[in-house]
């Protein structure tokens, strides 16, 4: 579908004015509430009430807070697992919830203004139930359609699949006698990332790209994997042996064009040899910054720090990171991880344990301003920004194929490049500088 027509508008001449970039800030959600995942843009985030072990999925934006989504599976049946996710514009939630009629715990997924949608229920034949579970969620794509995880398939086991309440229902293949999991998912949901066992056994880090298998590492250590996909899956981040085959590393590998290539990052230097544990479980967009959790020693509570990495800094722990923003941990807490980053790159979703209480709090670090007119991500809104906008703007419909991922140019999310984001995007070219 092409637009008729552009708007008539003057854009003003570029100056030096504008804003300075606000300086980085924290915002404290309540104790009991661990976000496992960021919106695009980090304006909304998901994640599990903790505090009173329900583990009820809610939903978080600055405006209205924590806002419970009830269905939890723990409360009702005794059982939990997966993990909440979150899509790009913030308005769908994936979770593992308690079926309407209470008869199990299956993978779901909610939507603003509507309600939750379950899989499996009835359960159809080729399903089993174990421990009360049908399925899991653990990923969602970024445009919110397909839920991932896994289901009991009869004859397999665990069966790693993605799901849409539209009645799809693809499954990830394994090596005989294998089992897996999609742990997360491009924005439409053509690359996926997880795990396949070794029957059963170790997890090894596994990449499907539209349902061909690649197998990322050939030799196990414990439970290594895929925990983060970015925008088109050409980078994919989680945990691999390290290269003395004794400890798991944080990996970040990207995509050449016929395989992943593979980037250790390491640990940090406190971690005992041997002992300790780096993984990644979120990357931005562009693939230049992934976050995530360092164990110093086997047991978690021996000691650990959150960790990030850039090209420009290598691998950082989360104390030396907000000290160098001058910011510091909220008082009371005891900084456990860097669980997400928004996409882009705007908002980390830090956590740690109260030391008063011993519950679970997350805060988000607001590294820079949303800037959603800034369609190459170097935080100015100029003449590069222009060209892609108004190709999209050609284009008009987000469904188009040759409309880019995410349609960013539909600033006002309604699904159509128009006059209404044209006046959107001529504001913040007219300010030039991101806020």
């Amino acid at each position: 579908m092409k637009n008729p027509c552009f708007a008539g508008m003057a854009f003003c001449v570029f100056t030096a004015c504008g804003a300075a970039s606000a300086a980085p800030w924290i915002e404290l959600l309540p104790q009991g509430y661990y976000v496992t995942d960021l919106s695009w843009d980090g304006t909304a985030a998901t994640g599990n009430i903790t505090g009173d072990g329900s583990y009820e999925t809610f939903r978080w934006t600055h405006d209205n807070g924590v806002v419970a989504l009830g269905r939890a599976s723990v409360p009702a049946l005794g059982v939990g697992g997966g993990s909440p996710d979150i899509s790009y514009n913030g308005d769908r939630v994936s979770a593992m919830i308690v079926a309407s009629d209470y008869s199990m715990a299956t993978m779901g997924r909610w939507t603003l203004g509507g309600d939750w949608e379950e899989a499996f229920n009835p359960l159809p034949a080729n399903v089993y139930l174990l421990d009360q579970v049908s399925s899991t969620a653990w990923g969602l794509s970024g445009d919110g359609r397909f839920v991932s995880g896994y289901y009991q398939k009869v004859g397999v086991g665990v069966q790693a699949c993605e799901w849409s309440p539209d009645g799809t229902l693809i499954d990830l293949p394994t090596a005989p006698g294998k089992r897996g999991r999609a742990n997360a998912m491009s924005y439409d949901g053509s690359v996926v990332g997880g795990w396949e066992d070794e029957g059963p056994g170790p997890w090894l880090p596994t990449v499907w790209r539209s349902g061909v298998k690649h197998s990322l590492v050939s030799t196990s250590l414990g439970s290594t994997m895929v925990q983060g996909v970015n925008l088109d899956g050409s980078v994919v981040v989680g945990d691999a042996p390290d290269e003395f085959l004794v400890m798991k590393a944080a990996v970040v590998w990207r995509w050449n064009g016929n395989e992943y290539v593979q980037q250790f990052n390491g640990y940090l230097p406190e971690t005992t040899f041997g002992w300790g544990s780096a993984r990644f479980t979120s990357v931005t967009d562009d693939g230049n910054t992934a976050v995530g959790s360092n164990y110093f020693a086997f047991n978690p509570f021996q000691g650990g720090d959150a960790i990030i990495w850039t090209p420009e800094t290598g691998l950082m722990s989360g104390l030396d990171f907000l000290a160098s923003l001058n910011l510091e941990v909220p008082e009371g807490l005891w900084l456990r991880d860097f669980q997400s980053i928004s996409p882009d790159g705007s908002v980390i979703a830090a956590a740690g344990l109260v030391i008063e209480n011993g519950l679970s709090q997350s805060f988000l670090i607001h590294l820079k301003e949303p800037c959603p007119a800034d369609l190459n991500n170097d935080r100015m809104v100029e003449d590069s920004d222009f060209v892609q906008f108004a190709n999209a703007y050609d284009l008009l419909d987000c469904a188009d194929p040759a409309m880019p991922l995410r349609c960013p140019a539909d600033l006002n999310r309604d699904g159509i490049v128009d006059d209404s984001d044209f006046v959107l995007f001529a504001g913040a070219y007219d300010a030039l500088l991101c806020p």
